[in-house]
C-alpha cells in the first residue's frame, strides 16, 4: 500500500479497524432471570464482552427483547470475535502527551487496531507515518504483568542492558505497554538511559484496548490527547506507560479482558524478522527475547520461541523472580546433564524437559557474578549465537549494529573459514555504512586497500546516496544530470579540479587513466554481451547492459579476467578513498583514512581545500546554506591537522620537514604541499616557521647573506668582480630547495644522487671540457644572478630607471618622432608585454582560457595589463598628427599613474612595509560605503541643480554640475558666495530659500555622519587587520618569491635576450626528442623519497602519541587536583574531628565531676535526714517521706501519677547504686522543664480498619479514656491567634501521659467564642462547644485525609507535599471548657484562600498546588465536597473548611463539618474566582461553571 494520492487520515481509515460487540451473548444467567427485559437485567447481566446491555453498538435500531432462549431451550451460540463483533474503521489515533514525572515531556504515537489486523499494514505504518527507523534488532520482552520488586542489581543490569543494546543498535523494543510489570520497569530503563530524541526512542506497547483506563479518552482522529497515568487501586484496569514513544492498542471487542494481544504481537514479530536488517546486506532482521520474571505463561511462551523455526534466542535474567529464577534453574542443571523425575508435578517443567530444554538457545545472565560481561554486550552476542546464522551473516548483522568489538571477539576469530570475496564485501559495506570502527578492523585484520580498491568498487562507493555531489558534477560540467546518471571517476576528476581550482590535474583525467578507463568499459561491455548471449540468445538493448554492469558489482566470475589487464594500469590506494571520503561529507571516516598510507600532510591539505570549496558552493546554492558551517568547521579541521603535523615535524628534523613540503607528489598533479596549501588559501600553514624557514631559503638562494643583503647586492650589481667575495651555502644546507636543471650542469650534490637522463647526460659531457679552476667562478656567477633576491633588486633598480625615463617623457614636449628616452621607455614596456605573455603561456594549466583566467585573478596583473594597453593606445596615437598626437600624450600621462603604482608591489616584499599595504588592501574595499555617500550626494546634487537651474538645456555638462560641487562640499569646501543665490541683485529662481536648508542637511548627514562612519569603518579594518596583516604578509609573500624565481634574471628590456634563450632551448629539446625538464624540482631517488615517506609517517605517529599524552596529562593533572583537594579536606575532616574529641573528653569530664557533685549531695541530704530523726520511728518516717510526693507542689497530681506503695526495703537502696542509676539517667536525652500548668485530659481521633483485613478502608473513632497532660500558659508575645469564630493561647507541655503531647514543645489550643457557641447553642443544647469542636476536628480530618490521597496520586515531579497538622480534643479540669490542641507552627503563616471562594494570585509552586488542591477535592468527591480556607507555614497547614453543598449536608442539627461551611453559595463563589494553573492542567482538572439558583439551599450559615 502506497501513501501516493492518499492523506494520512484517509490511509489509516481505510487500512486499519477497529472491533465492537454487535450481539449480546449473556455470561451468565444465575443472577437474574426475568421477561422481557427489565432494568435491572440491563444494569447487571454482562454479555461474553464485558459489557453491559446499553454499552453495545448494535446492527439493528433496537436491541432485542430477549438475550435468553426460550423456556426448555438450552444456549448453545457460544461468543466469538469473528461472528459477534463488527470490524469498522479506527475512531482513535493521534499522539498521547504524557506529563513525565520527571523533567521533561513524553509524548507518544498511538493508534487502536482490530486483532486481526495485518503486520504488514502496521510495519508500514510505524516506518512510514510514524516515521520509525528501520529496524536492525528486535528486542521483545516478555515477564510478569503484576508489580514486583526488582533487586538493584537486576534492575540496573536490565535497564543499562536493555536500552545500551538497543540505543548502540537501532533496535526496538516490544513489549505490553503498561504501566505495571516488566514494562513499567522498561519505562524506568528508558526514563533513565534513553534519549529525548523520539525517533531514537523507539519503545513499542502493544496492550489490549479493552484494559486502558479511561480508553474512551483517547478515541479521535488524528488528535492530540493528554493522558494522565493515574491508575485507581480499586479498578482492574490498567494504564499506559509514559515512556513508551508508541502504542498499538490492540483492539478484539472485549473489555477488561487481557491477552488477545499476543497473538497479533506474534505475527507482527515474524514479519519483522522477515525484513532486511539494512537495504544493502541480504540479512534479516534478528530478534531475542529478554525474560523478567513472571508467570506461568512464560515458560510456554519461551517454549515457542526456541522452538520456532528460525529459533529465537531467549535471554533470562537470574534473580528476578519466579519464572525467570525456574527457568536459571532448569538450564543449570539441564547444563549439568541432571533430568528430573517423571513424577514431576509441574506441567511447565515436563515441557521443558521433553524439549531438553533448548540450551543453545537460552542464555541465563546473573548479575551477581563478577565474571559476567556488560548485560548489552551479552545480549548482543546471545544474538548472534542464538540465531545459528553464518559467520558472514554474523558480521552482516554486526555491522549493521556498528558493533566492531562483538565481531573482533566473537566472529573474526582465528581458524575461521571465510568464502572468497565475503571479507572485500564487508569492506565495502562498512564504507558505505561509514562504519570506520569496522573499516579498522577489517584493516588491522590483513585486508590491503591496493588489491581491495577497484574501478568499479570505487564508482560503487561514489554511487551512493549523495546529492550534493551530484550538483557538484553539474557544476563542473556545467549541465545537467539525467535522473539515474551513474557518476564515472572522470566526473569525480572533474569535480576534483573544479574544487581545488587553479592548474591542479586529477589523477582521473589524465590522458593514460582515460584510456585505461575506456578499454576498461569496452571489455566489459563486450563480457556482459557475450556472457547474456551464452546464457539467453536473445537480443539486449544497450540500455539494459548499462543496467545490468551498475546492478551487480561483487559479481566477477569472467569480468574480474578481462578486467585485470585494463585495471593494473591504474593502481588505488587511501589517498583515493580519502577524497571519496571528503566528497561524500564523512568526516570521521576522512579522519581515519587520512592516518594509513603515505603523503598525510598534502592530504591534510587536500581535505581542508576541499570542505572549503564545498562550503563556498553550498553558500551559493539556498538547498545546501544549512550544511555550509559543516563543511567550514570540518576545512578547519584538517587546517588544524596539517599545521600540527607540520610543526611536529618541524621540530623532529627541520630539513626533511622542508623536503615535505618542496617534494612534488605525482598523485596530486605533481603539485608540492606547499602549492596545494598556498591554492587552499592555508594561511596559518603558510604563515608558520618551517614554511616562512623555507620561503626565506627560496628568497636567498644560495646566498648566504645575514646583515645589510640589500647593501651587498646593490654593489655586486654595480660592479660585477664583487661577487666573487660574498659568501655562498653549502650544498648541504641546499638539499631541501628545488633547483633548476641548469643547476645539474653545474655539478651540485643535490642532482648526483638522482640518475640523469640520457641528454642530460650529453650535456654533462660537453660540459665536462671547461676547465676545472673556472668551473667555481661560473657557478658563483650563476648562483648569484639566479637568486631571487638578486632579481628583485636587479629588476627594481631597472624599473626605477624607466620610471625617471618616463617621467621625463610626460613631462617635456612631444615631439614628431620619439626621442631615444621614449624608444627605451618602449622597448621597456614591449618586453614587458612580452615577458607578461610568456608568463600567461607557461603557466600549468591546460587550456588557455584557464591559463587567462589564473592570471587575471591576480590584482597586479590586471594593473600591467591595463598600463600596457593604455601605453599601446597612446603610442598608436602620438605618431599622428593633432589633435590624436595630444590624446596619444594625455595616454601617456594617465599611464604613468598605474605604473608609479606598480611600485607599492615592489614594497610589498619588505618585511615592515608589507603588512600596512594589507591593511590598506582591505581598507580599499569599502563599496557599500562609497555606495550610500553616493546616494546622499546625487540626492542633494539633482536637487540642488534643478531648484537653482530651472531653464536648462540638456547637455553633458548637467552630470558634471550634479557631483562637482556636492563632492568639495565633503571635504569642506562649502562655496560661501553661493549659499545665498539671490545676493548681490542676481535673480532668484523659485524657491531658492530652500537650497541653504538642503545644504544644511547634506553637510550635516554626509559631513558628520557618513565621513566618520567612513572613518570609524577604517579604524575598524586597521585595529581588525593589525594583528592578521603579519600573517598575511607571509601568506602573500609566497606569491612574490615564486614570482621572481621563475622570472628570467635579466630585466627588461634585456629580458628579451632571455627570451631568445629560452626559445633557443625548448628548440634544443624539442629536436632532441625528449621531454623539457621543468622550472625548479628537488630531486629525490627512490631511496630519498622512501626515508622522506617513513619520516612524515613517523611524525603522525609521534604527533598522535603527543596528543594522547596531552589528554593523559590533563586527565592526571585533574585527578591531582581532587588528590588536592580531597587532601585539603581530610585534613579539615582531621581538624574537626579533633575538636570533636576534645569536646566529647570535656563533656565527658564535665559529667564526672556532676557525677560527684550528685554523690556528694546525696549523701548530705542522707546525712541530714539521719541527724533530724531522733529515734527509730523517726527515722522511718524520715525514709518514707523521701518516698512521698512533696505535698508543697501548687496543683494536684493526675490519677495517672500516683505511685503504688513501696516497701521499706525498696527505700534501703544503697546510696552507691541510686547515684549509679542518677548518672545513668542523665545520659537519656530529655527537655528539662518544670512540671508547673494545670492538667488537662486529651482525647484523640484514632484509626482503626473496618474488617479484620488489613487492606480494607479504616473508620475514625474517638478513644474511650482521655490521657492526662499538664499545660502551661504561655504570654502572646509573638501575636494574636484569634480568628472570626475561635480564639487561641499557645501553651507548653510540662508533662504528658504515654506521649500524648510531646513535653517541652509549644502548642495551640483553641476555643469557639461565645457569641458563636450561643447562636448554635439552639441547634445542640448542653454540650454546643464540645459538638463544634468534635466537628471541627472531623473536619481536618477528612481534610487530612483528602490531601494522603491527593499526595499520591499528583506527579511525582510536583515535590512540595503539604499536610494538615493532627488535631486532638481537650477537657479543661479547672472550668470544665472543651477544646481543640494542635502543635504550633513558627515561620511565616499564610493564607490562600478563603471559604468564601477568594484566593490569593499565585507566585509559586506551593500555591499552585494549594489551589489546584481545593479544585482537585471538588472533582474528587464528584462535585460534594470542596475544601477551602487553606492556610499555615509552609506545607504545614491548619483550620481548613469543608464546603459542603446543603442538600448533601442536611439541616443544621445534622452539621457534618464546622459552623464555617457556606454551602453552595461557597461553591459557586470558589467556581467563579478560581483560575485553573499548571498543576490544575497536569491533574485533568477542567474549568467548572457554578451551579444553577436552583440547586442552592435557602438557609446560608453564619460566615467564619
Amino acid at each position: 500500500m502506497s501513501f501516493t494520492g492518499k492523506s494520512r487520515k484517509s490511509w489509516i481509515e481505510e487500512t486499519l479497524f477497529k472491533r465492537e460487540c454487535v450481539r449480546f451473548i449473556p455470561s451468565s444467567w444465575d443472577q437474574h432471570r426475568c421477561v422481557p427485559v427489565c432494568q435491572i437485567c440491563q444494569n447487571l447481566i454482562r454479555c461474553y464482552c464485558g459489557r453491559l446491555v446499553g454499552e453495545h453498538s448494535w446492527q439493528e435500531p433496537v436491541p432485542p427483547l430477549s438475550f435468553y432462549a426460550a423456556s426448555g431451550q438450552e444456549m448453545e451460540e457460544d461468543w466469538s470475535i469473528e461472528v459477534h463483533t463488527r470490524a469498522s474503521p479506527t475512531n482513535a489515533y493521534g499522539t498521547i502527551d504524557f506529563e513525565d514525572t520527571a523533567t521533561r515531556v513524553c509524548r507518544a504515537k498511538y493508534v487502536r487496531v482490530a486483532v486481526d489486523s495485518k503486520p504488514e499494514a502496521l510495519l508500514q505504518l510505524m516506518l512510514r507515518e510514524w516515521q520509525m527507523e528501520r529496524p536492525k534488532l528486535l528486542l521483545t520482552v516478555q515477564g510478569g504483568t503484576e508489580n514486583f520488586v526488582l533487586p538493584p542489581k537486576v534492575m540496573q543490569a536490565f535497564s543499562k542492558g536493555l536500552i545500551t543494546a538497543a540505543l548502540s543498535t537501532g533496535g526496538w523494543i516490544l513489549t505490553d505497554g503498561i504501566n505495571t510489570g516488566v514494562s513499567k520497569y522498561v519505562g524506568e530503563a528508558v526514563k533513565v538511559f534513553g534519549g529525548h530524541d523520539l525517533r531514537k526512542r523507539n519503545t513499542v506497547g502493544i496492550t489490549p484496548w479493552g484494559v486502558i483506563d479511561n480508553n474512551m479518552d483517547l478515541i479521535g482522529r488524528d488528535v492530540f490527547k493528554p493522558y494522565q497515568p493515574l491508575g485507581n487501586p480499586l479498578s482492574k484496569r490498567v494504564c499506559l506507560n509514559g515512556f513508551h514513544s508508541h502504542f498499538l492498542l490492540v483492539d478484539d471487542g472485549t473489555l477488561g479482558k487481557y491477552g488477545c494481544q499476543q497473538g497479533l504481537r506474534r505475527k507482527l514479530e515474524k514479519h519483522i524478522q522477515q525484513q532486511k536488517i539494512h537495504p544493502r546486506l541480504n540479512q534479516r532482521v534478528p530478534m531475542v527475547c529478554v525474560v523478567v520474571e513472571g508467570g506461568p505463561s512464560i515458560a510456554f511462551t519461551v517454549l515457542d520461541y526456541v522452538s520456532s523455526a528460525p529459533p529465537v534466542p531467549v535471554f533470562v535474567f537470574e534473580g528476578s523472580g519466579r519464572a525467570a529464577d525456574l527457568l536459571s534453574f532448569l538450564h543449570k542443571q539441564t547444563a549439568n546433564d541432571r533430568y528430573f523425575n517423571k513424577h514431576s508435578p509441574d506441567l511447565v517443567w515436563q515441557l521443558l524437559l521433553k524439549k531438553h530444554f533448548y540450551v543453545q538457545q537460552i542464555t541465563i545472565f546473573d548479575s551477581e557474578s563478577d565474571d559476567q560481561m556488560a548485560p548489552d554486550a551479552a545480549i548482543l552476542s546471545t544474538t548472534l549465537k542464538g540465531t545459528k546464522a553464518s559467520p558472514a551473516e554474523q558480521l552482516n548483522m554486526a555491522l549493521a549494529w556498528d558493533q566492531a568489538d562483538i565481531a573482533q571477539k566473537d566472529i573474526l576469530v582465528y581458524g575461521q573459514h571465510w568464502p572468497v570475496g565475503s571479507l572485500e564485501k564487508a569492506m565495502l559495506d562498512a564504507l558505505v555504512l561509514d562504519r570506520v570502527s569496522f573499516v579498522k578492523m577489517l584493516i588491522d585484520n590483513g585486508m590491503t586497500m591496493s588489491h581491495f580498491l577497484t574501478v568499479e568498487r570505487l564508482e560503487d562507493l561514489y554511487n551512493t546516496t549523495q546529492r550534493f555531489l551530484q550538483h557538484l558534477v553539474e557544476d563542473a560540467k556545467q549541465t545537467s544530470l539525467p535522473a539515474g546518471y551513474r557518476l564515472s571517476l572522470i566526473d569525480v576528476g572533474l569535480v576534483i579540479e573544479y574544487l581545488i581550482g587553479g592548474a591542479y590535474r586529477s589523477s582521473y583525467t589524465r590522458k593514460h587513466f582515460r584510456a585505461a578507463y575506456s578499454r576498461m568499459q569496452d571489455n566489459v561491455s563486450m563480457d556482459i554481451y557475450s556472457l547474456m548471449f551464452s546464457i539467453h540468445p536473445v537480443k539486449k538493448k544497450k540500455k539494459d547492459l548499462q543496467f545490468f554492469r551498475t546492478a551487480q558489482p561483487y559479481k566477477h566470475t569472467r569480468l574480474s579476467s578481462s578486467l585485470g589487464d585494463a585495471s593494473l594500469q591504474v593502481l588505488f590506494n587511501f589517498n583515493d578513498l580519502f577524497v571519496w571520503a571528503v566528497l561524500q561529507q564523512r568526516q570521521q571516516m576522512a579522519l581515519f583514512l587520512w592516518q594509513h598510507g603515505e603523503e598525510a600532510l598534502a592530504r591534510a591539505i587536500v581535505g581542508c581545500k576541499l570542505y572549503r570549496s564545498m562550503a563556498f558552493e553550498a553558500r551559493l546554492s539556498s538547498m545546501y546554506d544549512n550544511i555550509a558551517e559543516k563543511f567550514k568547521a570540518d576545512s578547519l579541521e584538517f587546517g588544524k591537522l596539517a599545521v600540527d603535523v607540520l610543526d611536529c615535524a618541524f621540530r623532529q628534523n627541520g630539513q626533511m620537514a622542508m623536503k615535505l613540503l618542496t617534494s612534488e607528489m605525482e598523485a596530486w598533479s605533481h603539485f608540492t604541499c606547499l602549492q596545494l596549501a598556498v591554492s587552499s588559501c592555508h594561511r596559518p600553514f603558510v604563515s608558520h616557521s618551517c614554511t616562512q624557514t623555507l620561503l626565506t631559503d627560496l628568497w636567498t638562494g644560495p646566498l648566504n647573506m645575514r646583515k645589510n643583503s640589500f647593501m651587498k647586492i646593490i654593489l655586486s650589481l654595480l660592479l660585477p668582480p664583487a661577487i666573487l667575495l660574498l659568501e655562498f651555502k653549502s650544498e648541504a644546507e641546499m638539499c631541501h630547495v628545488p633547483q633548476t636543471h641548469e643547476a645539474m650542469l653545474f655539478g651540485l650534490d643535490s642532482v648526483k644522487s638522482t640518475p640523469a637522463p640520457q641528454a642530460t647526460a650529453d650535456l654533462v659531457k660537453s660540459v665536462s671540457n671547461v676547465t676545472v679552476q673556472w668551473l667555481p667562478w661560473i657557478t658563483r656567477i650563476y648562483d648569484f644572478y639566479t637568486a631571487p633576491v638578486v632579481k628583485f633588486w636587479f629588476h627594481t633598480m631597472s624599473y626605477l630607471c624607466f620610471l625617471m625615463l618616463f617621467s621625463f617623457v610626460v613631462l617635456v614636449k612631444m615631439e614628431n618622432r620619439p626621442s631615444i628616452q621614449e624608444w627605451l621607455v618602449i622597448f621597456y614596456i614591449v618586453s614587458t608585454a612580452v615577458e607578461k605573455t610568456r608568463e600567461v603561456l607557461m603557466s600549468e594549466p591546460r587550456k588557455l582560457r584557464q591559463k587567462l583566467k589564473i592570471w587575471f585573478s591576480e590584482y597586479w596583473n590586471i594593473s600591467d595589463f591595463v598600463a600596457i594597453l593604455l601605453f599601446l593606445v597612446g603610442f598608436a596615437l602620438r605618431w599622428h598628427s593633432d589633435p590624436y598626437r595630444t590624446a596619444g600624450r594625455i595616454a601617456y600621462c594617465l599611464d604613468i599613474i598605474f605604473w608609479f603604482i606598480r611600485v607599492l608591489d615592489l614594497l610589498a616584499v619588505n618585511q615592515h612595509a608589507g603588512p600596512y599595504l594589507t591593511i590598506i588592501t582591505k581598507m580599499v574595499n569599502m563599496f557599500f560605503i562609497v555606495v550610500m555617500m553616493a546616494i546622499v550626494l546625487l540626492s542633494f546634487g539633482v536637487s540642488r541643480k534643478a531648484i537653482l537651474s530651472p531653464d536648462e538645456e540638456p547637455s553633458w555638462s548637467l552630470a558634471r554640475d550634479i557631483v562637482f560641487q556636492p563632492y568639495w562640499m565633503i571635504f569642506g569646501e562649502v562655496y560661501a558666495g553661493e549659499i545665498d543665490p539671490c545676493a548681490g541683485g542676481n535673480s532668484c529662481p523659485p524657491a531658492s530659500f530652500l537650497t541653504s536648508f538642503l545644504q544644511a542637511v547634506y553637510m550635516f548627514v554626509q559631513y558628520i555622519i557618513m565621513v566618520n562612519v567612513l572613518i570609524a569603518f577604517f579604524n575598524n579594518i586597521y585595529f581588525d587587520m593589525a594583528s592578521t596583516s603579519n600573517k598575511l604578509w607571509k601568506y602573500n609573500r609566497y606569491r612574490y618569491i615564486m614570482t621572481y624565481q621563475e622570472r628570467p634574471w635579466l630585466p627588461p628590456p634585456l629580458i628579451l635576450l632571455s627570451h631568445m634563450a629560452l626559445a633557443l632551448r625548448c628548440i634544443y629539446w624539442k629536436l632532441l626528442g625528449n621531454t623539457e625538464p621543468g622550472e625548479r624540482e628537488l630531486h629525490l631517488g627512490h631511496e630519498d623519497r622512501k626515508k622522506l615517506h617513513e619520516f612524515e609517517k613517523k611524525c603522525v605517529e609521534v604527533y598522535f602519541h603527543e596528543k594522547n599524552r596531552d589528554v593523559q596529562s590533563n586527565q592526571i593533572k585533574k585527578i591531582r587536583a581532587i588528590a588536592e583537594r580531597a587532601e585539603e579536606m581530610s585534613v579539615m575532616v582531621g581538624e574537626i574531628s579533633e575538636k570533636v574529641n576534645c569536646i566529647q573528653h570535656s563533656l565527658s569530664e564535665l559529667d564526672c565531676q556532676m557525677g560527684q557533685l550528685q554523690d556528694l549531695s546525696a549523701l548530705a541530704v542522707d546525712t541530714l535526714t539521719l541527724l533530724t530523726a531522733s529515734d527509730s520511728l523517726q527515722k522511718e518516717e524520715a525514709r518514707l517521706a523521701q518516698c512521698r510526693i512533696n505535698p508543697t507542689l501548687q496543683h494536684v497530681l493526675p490519677h495517672s501519677w500516683t505511685l503504688p506503695h513501696r516497701s521499706n526495703t525498696d527505700c534501703d537502696v544503697p546510696t552507691t547504686e541510686r547515684n549509679n542509676l542518677m548518672r545513668l539517667a542523665q545520659t537519656i536525652p530529655f527537655t528539662p522543664v518544670s512540671i508547673f500548668g494545670e492538667e488537662v485530659s486529651i482525647y484523640t481521633l484514632e484509626e482503626a480498619p473496618c474488617d479484620a483485613d488489613a487492606d480494607s478502608p479504616s473508620a475514625s473513632f474517638w478513644s474511650s479514656k482521655g490521657l492526662s497532660a499538664i499545660l502551661q500558659p504561655l504570654s502572646s508575645e509573638e501575636g494574636s491567634l484569634d480568628g472570626g469564630l475561635r480564639q487561641g493561647c499557645r501553651m507548653l507541655c510540662t508533662w504528658a501521659e504515654q506521649d500524648v503531647l510531646k513535653p517541652g514543645l509549644i502548642y495551640v489550643a483553641k476555643a469557639f467564642k461565645s457569641e458563636v457557641v450561643h447562636v448554635w447553642q439552639k441547634h445542640f443544647p448542653g454540650s454546643t462547644a464540645l459538638q463544634l469542636c468534635l466537628r471541627e476536628i472531623q473536619q481536618q480530618r477528612a481534610a487530612q485525609k483528602m490531601m494522603q490521597v491527593f499526595n499520591q496520586i499528583k506527579p511525582h515531579d510536583m515535590h512540595p507535599t503539604p499536610r494538615f497538622l493532627d488535631v486532638s480534643l481537650v477537657l479543661w479540669h479547672s472550668n470544665g471548657q472543651w477544646l481543640t490542641i494542635e502543635r504550633n507552627m513558627t515561620g511565616d503563616f499564610r493564607k490562600y484562600n478563603n471559604n468564601t471562594g477568594e484566593e490569593i494570585t499565585p507566585c509559586s509552586s506551593l500555591e499552585d498546588m494549594l489551589l489546584a488542591f481545593s479544585h482537585w477535592t471538588y472533582e474528587h468527591s464528584c462535585k460534594e465536597l470542596l475544601v477551602l480556607d487553606i492556610q499555615g507555614v509552609g506545607e504545614e497547614l491548619t483550620d481548613p473548611t469543608v464546603i459542603m453543598a446543603d442538600d448533601q449536608s442536611g439541616g443544621k442539627g445534622d452539621l457534618l463539618f464546622g459552623p464555617d461551611n457556606l454551602g453552595v453559595a461557597a461553591i459557586n463563589g470558589f467556581l467563579q474566582k478560581h483560575t485553573c494553573n499548571l498543576c490544575c492542567h497536569r491533574l485533568g482538572l477542567k474549568e467548572k461553571s457554578p451551579i444553577t439558583s436552583d440547586e442552592e439551599s435557602t438557609h446560608q450559615p453564619p460566615a467564619n
